[in-house]
């Protein structure tokens, strides 16, 4: 008996210890540069064992309590998560396939638990009818206008995903296919212009523009592991198509640089969404090198940007210093994290955090999962559904370990997006890396979660104060846009809404964006309040617009 105390003990010991490692991969592959990366071989950790005393009797050792696993409860009649976070940030999801948004009470649940949606795929540069070799005559909008009006229906905050990026995007955007050779410098920079412009363009059509709170710009520019740092970002960039592309034909006297195509991507997005919050987004962002290339990218391009007289009609000459908007304005952490064998080292995602707070930009967590088992992308599984509760804590602790983390720099955190709603929905799968099972109940990670919620002071939500404006004037039958702007103190999530009078008719506002879009379809003098509200209050103010 006293042998299987001391065996169980040992199980339990063994259950409870956690060692946090790895990195992501993207589609189920890892670089070379990933796998050269030192920072991140797995270490096995074996706990300490004893031997059996000879003569004295056995006592089993002090260990944690049992592992409790909380019951699992439906994902409806779980506490809503979004409310939960509402003091601090958004709490945000993907929109996946029609049918996986329509299996079973998913569109609820959705809405129940958060309020940022991001398209998983009908906003990425190969989702429009555009894979052919040449620039084709029009888009095909079919899959990516129904999540916009889905967001805009359920006062969802949208989020574009992604402009640039080197996979998931047609060749003839950046190569030469009919002659199999890279694209000038200027036909790809061209190339990216119409492709951000189309899609500009269309929504703005629609009436549609304001819509988008914010989008990721360019999407995973640096090394997949990071390389070893060398001190420049631009040593650390991924050899893409958009790199070759952009140094077949530079002027490096003229100081021209390959790596230009990021600057040209977030230059033409600024022009064509005016009122989208502009994000770089990648994974793997945790480690040494490549946080430090993300973070000094950011700085310089926004350096470069503040004396850039060209573009910017708020630039200042140097020595001089900037105090207008920002080009990139947000740092996106894909975060997505494995617990075995591509482990990722959790304690660096908070020096990661930390890094990034400085550059002065916001933060957004923009695809979170974490695996459990398995190696990543395609390969099976390896541990068996249901989790064990040994298992399954192991996962909740890693959860509620990133949380920790998010809740301590929630003062630059404006967004959690988790990249998936139940496990079998996900496409990392096999991992069982998300808040819910494949029967739509909670995980333990779930409790992490919400428990993270709480485990800072209750914070200080200031009442939105509207900034004192007037809107401009217009006539029947032209585009009309403005927005509507507010003062706030921290990161939770805002909403406008016209709560006396009418806006002109033909005329929205958009709840997520404060931005007013349409075409009048009459004249006349309208006066309407509109409100701004958060988790801290509400606030009025009475605005008109003249239709001739």
């Amino acid at each position: 008996m006293r042998k299987a105390l001391f065996v169980l003990s040992l199980l339990i010991l063994s259950a409870i210890i956690f060692t946090a490692c790895t990195n992501n991969e993207t589609n189920g592959e890892v670089s070379d540069d990933y796998l050269s990366e030192t920072n991140y071989i797995a270490e096995a950790t074996q706990p300490e064992t004893a031997a059996e005393p000879a003569t004295e009797p056995l006592t089993v050792p002090q260990t944690e309590p049992p592992i409790y696993v909380p019951a699992p409860v439906n994902w409806l009649n779980a506490p809503s998560l979004a409310e939960a976070f509402a003091p601090h940030f958004l709490f945000g999801n993907i929109y996946s396939t029609p049918q996986r948004m329509d299996e079973g009470n998913t569109r609820d649940a959705f809405l129940h638990h958060f309020n940022a949606v991001t398209a998983e795929n009908s906003h990425k540069p190969d989702a429009f009818n555009n894979r052919g070799q040449t620039r084709p005559a029009r888009y095909n909008f079919l899959h990516a206008d129904p999540i916009v009006q889905w967001a805009v229906d359920n006062e969802l905050t949208l989020i574009g995903h992604a402009l640039v990026w080197h996979s998931q995007s047609p060749m003839w955007l950046k190569y030469d296919v009919p002659n199999d050779v890279p694209l000038t410098r200027a036909e790809a920079r061209d190339n990216m212009e119409f492709h951000i412009r189309t899609m500009s363009e269309h929504w703005a059509a629609q009436g549609m523009l304001g819509a988008f709170y914010a989008w990721d710009v360019v999407n995973e520019a640096i090394l997949s592991g990071g390389g070893v740092w060398s001190g420049d970002w631009r040593l650390q960039l991924r050899d893409s198509p958009w790199l070759r592309a952009y140094a077949n034909g530079y002027d490096p006297e003229a100081g021209e640089h390959p790596s230009d195509y990021i600057y040209d991507a977030f230059v033409f997005a600024r022009r064509y969404f005016p009122y989208s919050v502009l994000y770089y987004n990648d994974y793997n962002e945790e480690i040494p090198a490549k946080r430090n290339a993300i973070a000094q990218m950011v700085e310089q391009i926004n350096e470069r940007w503040a004396h850039d007289f060209e573009n910017n009609y708020e630039a200042v000459p140097y020595g001089e210093v900037y105090a207008g908007r920002l080009l990139i304005e947000g740092i996106g952490l894909q975060s997505h994290f494995h617990l075995d064998q591509w482990r990722t080292n959790l304690a660096n995602v908070r020096a990661s955090l930390e890094r990034f707070a400085e550059t002065g930009v916001r933060l957004s967590v923009t695809e979170l999962d974490i695996t459990i088992g398995g190696q990543g992308g395609n390969h099976p599984a390896t541990l068996s559904y249901p989790l064990s509760p040994e298992d399954a804590a192991r996962q909740a602790e890693a959860f509620a370990r990133v949380f920790g983390y998010y809740m301590e720099f929630v003062n630059y955190i404006e967004r959690v997006s988790v990249w998936g709603k139940a496990d079998h929905q996900s496409w990392r799968h096999w991992g069982h890396p998300l808040l819910f099972d494949r029967d739509m109940q909670t995980k333990p990670n779930f409790f992490a979660v919400l428990d993270a919620a709480t485990s800072v002071s209750a914070p200080y939500v200031a009442v939105p104060v509207i900034n004192e404006e007037s809107l401009h004037s217009h006539w029947v039958g032209a585009a009309y846009s403005a927005r509507i702007t507010a003062h706030r103190n921290n990161w939770a999530p805002l909403r406008f809404h016209v709560t006396e009078g009418e806006l002109p008719p033909g005329l929205i506002l958009f709840a997520a964006t404060g931005v007013i879009n349409g075409t009048p379809t009459e004249a006349g003098s309208f006066t309407f309040t509109i409100t701004a509200s958060n988790a801290g209050g509400s606030y009025s103010r009475e605005f008109s617009i003249l239709i001739g």
